[in-house]
């Protein structure tokens, strides 16, 4: 089984779309239940995805020519006059499909993005992940992240 990792081109935007609902739904079902579904395919979505594709870093995993995962990633550079001076990147999304996952597939998506971030003198690479979603946490521990930073949150709607 070959895993393929193309860049995304603006050709590929609905099947970025269709990774982004899969992974809100994901996430919605199993952590957060304020995730708006539809958004991948509203206008905003449309273009925050088209910014991803067109300005970002949008990769594509395949396997025989089927996508099976992908990932959005983007780098900040770090602004004159502001107290951290390290160019930073961060892995956005990521998902993959699940008769695909335990494949290597998200590690190979990873590397990808790893070696983009070094050729483009990254400093750090960050993620954020729902602290209730340990099998992420453990997937981005076994590919070499480690607890950085801790947002607390309180919910006021009730």
């Amino acid at each position: 089984m070959d895993v393929i990792i193309k860049r995304a081109k603006i050709n590929d935007l609905e099947t970025v779309q269709q990774f982004g609902y899969r992974l809100l739904e994901y996430e919605r079902n199993n952590w957060d239940p304020d995730l708006e579904l539809d958004w991948p395919f509203s206008e905003q979505g449309k273009d925050a995805y088209t910014k991803a594709i067109n300005d970002g870093y949008t990769i594509i995993a395949e396997i025989d020519g089927r996508p099976v995962g992908f990932l959005i990633g983007s780098i900040r550079r770090p602004k004159a006059g502001t107290a951290r001076q390290i160019t930073a990147a961060q892995l956005e999304n990521i998902f993959v499909n699940e008769d695909a996952r335990v494949k290597g597939v998200g590690k190979k998506l990873a590397e990808e993005f790893k070696k983009y971030c070094l050729a483009e003198k990254v400093d750090k690479l960050n993620v954020v992940v729902n602290s209730e979603n340990v099998g992420a946490i453990e997937f981005y521990k076994k590919i070499g992240f480690l607890p950085s930073r801790m947002i607390l949150s309180q919910d006021l709607s009730n």
